[in-house]
């Protein structure tokens, strides 16, 4: 509701003895409180002027409802205590450990105390020069080198979900950091492409079958680490050969198809199975996977990759793409959007460069332009000016007459 701001004089005892009017703002908060504000005596500031600072008091308060009721607004501290304990069951927990470094960057930069709606615009752009500069090192006792510029941006964008969380809850009225994007461009989508030849010598390499189904899960059903060492034996349809995948990120539940070349490697991983066992990734602890993938590479003497598990679950991505399946399709079975699936997994690599040129459609469109080529050349020489004298023209133009009574040069007959 907009606060409505009345003018009143009130009439205040000086510490001489004299009483002095006062102009007077009121207005009633959010809370139902009623809140005063002295804006002058009435002996220096005429009636006008009065009006005229109520209406802009009006005009403030509409913009910043923080000020209808202060007690109403939480401080920044106040405000990222709730909000993280809001998103613990929305998000992973990686994720929350990120929003949770942003929010102490937050209250160490922007001050933990400091009323929400008192955070400008030149605030959100002081904390993301602050953070460039290091300055984030003084609040801990560690010493910080400075951090990269894209993780500058991703606390930006981090600190912008957050304060929009404010602007849905009617805290604030704008977000201070809607302004400030990213100054950096698109990643580079520079990642290894892991052929089946490659893909089999880090099957070669697994020291156990739970190893060698990980790895099949990721690089032929693009699950995520998370995904494929959830995965239980109960979750597979062995009649039409489909995998039931639980997404941790999304919440919900997807159908993923069991390819040909993964169909072996899970019915061998079955058949192995200790007794009892309803994991379908068994001998493989979470906590060492980055390290036991590093020995099972360099076992297979293959380069090393960035994120193992994130280029295994895009090269399947990818070969789905090229294999003809609709976008919306794929993008179903990999559990993300359209709009991630297009910035960071899809990339065009020197296969399907290759193949393209092997294609019936290519051998066709040669063929075409071949085609077209002899036609315009035949054109070309028919299009030719042919020179002729004057004998050979009478003659031609004579023998386009084949009747016996028109012959040149007998004019009778047109008589």
């Amino acid at each position: 509701m907009t606060p409505v701001v009345t003018l009143t004089t009130q009439n205040v005892r000086a510490v001489n003895g004299k009483r002095y009017r006062y102009f007077q703002l009121r207005w009633y908060g959010s809370d139902g409180k009623r809140y005063s504000q002295s804006i002058g005596r009435a002996d220096r500031l005429s009636r006008r002027q009065a009006e005229k600072l109520r209406q802009a008091k009006e005009l403030e308060l509409r913009q910043k409802p923080g000020l209808c009721s202060p007690g109403r607004i939480p401080t920044l501290g106040g405000f990222l205590v709730t909000y993280l304990e809001s998103r613990r069951s929305e998000l992973a927990p990686g994720s929350i450990e990120l929003h949770e470094r942003t929010a102490k960057y937050l209250k160490g930069l922007l001050g933990e105390d400091r009323r929400l709606d008192q955070i400008t615009r030149f605030d959100a752009r002081e904390f993301k020069t602050a953070l460039s500069k290091a300055e984030h090192a003084k609040l801990n006792e560690r010493v910080f080198d400075k951090i990269s510029p894209r993780t500058v941006d991703q606390h930006i964008r981090i600190a912008r979900t957050m304060f929009n969380r404010a602007v849905d809850d009617d805290l604030i009225t704008y977000n201070p950091f809607d302004r400030l994007a990213g100054g950096l461009p698109p990643i580079e989508k520079d990642w290894h492409y892991v052929g089946l030849d490659e893909f089999g010598k880090l099957v070669a390499a697994s020291p156990n079958q739970g190893w060698k189904t990980l790895l099949g899960l990721c690089r032929l059903s693009g699950l995520r680490q998370g995904e494929a060492l959830s995965l239980r034996w109960c979750d597979v349809d062995w009649q039409k050969n489909r995998l039931m995948v639980w997404a941790q990120k999304t919440k919900r539940r997807r159908v993923v198809p069991i390819v040909p070349e993964l169909l072996p490697i899970l019915r061998d991983a079955f058949e192995h199975a200790p007794e009892g066992e309803s994991l379908m990734v068994y001998g493989v602890t979470a906590r060492n996977v980055w390290r036991d993938f590093g020995v099972i590479r360099k076992r297979a003497g293959l380069a090393k990759y960035a994120k193992w598990c994130h280029t295994l679950r895009k090269n399947r991505e990818s070969d789905w793409m090229t294999s003809g399946f609709p976008f919306h399709v794929v993008v179903e079975w990999m559990g993300h959007s359209d709009e991630v699936a297009r910035q960071h997994y899809l990339r065009v690599n020197e296969a399907d460069l290759d193949a393209a040129t092997r294609t019936p459609i290519a051998a066709k469109v040669t063929q075409k332009v071949t085609q077209i080529e002899k036609s315009t050349a035949a054109d070309a020489q028919d299009a030719a000016p042919q020179v002729l004298n004057l004998k050979d023209f009478m003659k031609k133009a004579g023998d386009r007459i084949r009747t016996d009574d028109v012959q040149l040069g007998k004019l009778a007959f047109y008589h």
